[in-house]
């Protein structure tokens, strides 16, 4: 008899994994599919970073492991992950990928780090992201959005939480947590919810957790599997749009000088100041973006038409980090500006002089120095042209 039972019990068995093995085998593999990587409109100056920090929170629960459309909703999951990361350019911001539920011979704990929380990079994220196979266990959302809340929680700044999950097996708790969270963070926080399939449950308890932040919204995996819906999705969550700073016209009456041998005078110089506008830089970096070129070449127009101005190239840097730091890298991109007018207009050196002012001289205050996508910070970030009449 109790033989019996046994053969039973391992036939039955036998049946669960013939059915699990026939489902994989049935699923399609997830294709690959191109990217619109924004790394270059963002080093262009055409977006800048919106978050100081983010965490993805990732579900690897057993529920993961069904099909949806043919499609395995883990390798769906792990696919927007991989495309998000692979659009996304090099943000400023603290990040992380965490995930929730696990197969046991993965890891034990509820929810696991498996990159972060360091400054972004798009290759340890993808790194951390390969880690995660296979997918089981139950769904522990709440205890990961806790861990997250806790992840965030000394991250000044504006921050994102993007939760991808088919929302099945869970009940209110999530919602309760992600309203606790966004209470932590003082509405310096968007919940962004990505829905893998089609549980109608899962779904109603998405959107509410996204409804939680003011900014939130909940998407559908399938709706942005492409570049171009992606690269939406990324430039929404991510980013923001810079507006363009029009330069004017130059006129060539304010351009000549009056007669050979004669200064320009007050108000030529101030017109002249006029034109040569400042140059922006990303946070921490003295590489010239594509906009401060073009802004530096309707500069060397202005100067090559004036010979006898001289100009001292001022640089600056926000307020966050060393006195030493930020005077080293204000010096760095007041050289990059000199090297430019130099090397691409062939403006004499000796008409040109740096000087670095590091954080002393802001354009504007910076009421919190760690925000360093904030407004103000942006604003210094800076070379500043001082026209000398001859």
């Amino acid at each position: 008899m109790q033989n019996r039972k046994i053969k039973l019990m391992l036939l039955v068995m036998a049946l669960i994994g013939l059915t699990s093995c026939t489902t994989m085998n049935k699923a399609k593999m997830i294709p690959d599919s191109m990217v619109q990587d924004l790394t270059p409109a963002f080093e262009s100056g055409e977006f800048d970073s919106k978050v100081d920090g983010l965490v993805v929170l990732m579900d690897a629960s057993s529920s993961m492991g069904k099909t949806y459309n043919d499609y395995v909703k883990f390798d769906i999951a792990k696919a927007f992950v991989r495309r998000m990361n692979d659009t996304m350019p090099p943000i400023s911001a603290v990040s992380g990928l965490r995930t929730f539920g696990h197969a046991p011979q993965l890891t034990r704990e509820q929810t696991r780090l498996f990159y972060g929380m360091a400054p972004y990079n798009r290759q340890e994220m993808n790194k951390g992201l390969t880690q995660v196979t296979p997918s089981g266990g139950p769904t522990p959302l709440t205890a990961a959005i806790n861990e997250a809340a806790e992840d965030l929680k000394d991250i000044n700044g504006h921050k994102a939480v993007i939760i991808i999950s088919d929302g099945k097996d869970l009940t209110d708790q999530p919602f309760m947590a992600a309203k606790n969270m966004q209470a932590m963070m003082e509405n310096h926080l968007c919940i962004y919810t990505v829905l893998v399939g089609d549980d109608e449950k899962g779904k109603i308890l998405m959107e509410k957790i996204a409804k939680v932040s003011p900014c939130g919204f909940m998407t559908l995996a399938q709706d942005i599997g492409s570049a171009l819906p992606m690269a939406g999705y990324v430039s929404d969550v991510f980013l923001t749009e810079v507006e363009k700073t029009a330069i004017a016209p130059v006129s060539e009456e304010k351009l000549v000088t009056s007669q050979k041998g004669v200064g320009l005078g007050y108000h030529k110089t101030e017109a002249l100041m006029k034109d040569l506008g400042n140059i922006h830089f990303n946070f921490d970096n003295s590489d010239l973006t594509k906009q401060g070129k073009t802004i530096l070449d309707q500069h060397i127009e202005v100067l090559l038409n004036n010979p006898d101005v001289k100009v001292i190239i001022a640089g600056h840097a926000s307020a966050r980090g060393t006195h030493e730091h930020n005077q080293n890298l204000s010096e760095k991109r007041a050289a990059t500006v000199e090297n430019y007018l130099i090397d691409v207009g062939n403006i004499p050196s000796k008409r040109l002089s740096t000087i670095g002012y590091g954080e002393t001289s802001p354009a504007v205050h910076e009421p919190n120095p760690e925000q360093m996508n904030s407004k103000e910070a942006k604003a210094n970030m800076r070379v500043v042209f001082e026209v000398i009449v001859k």
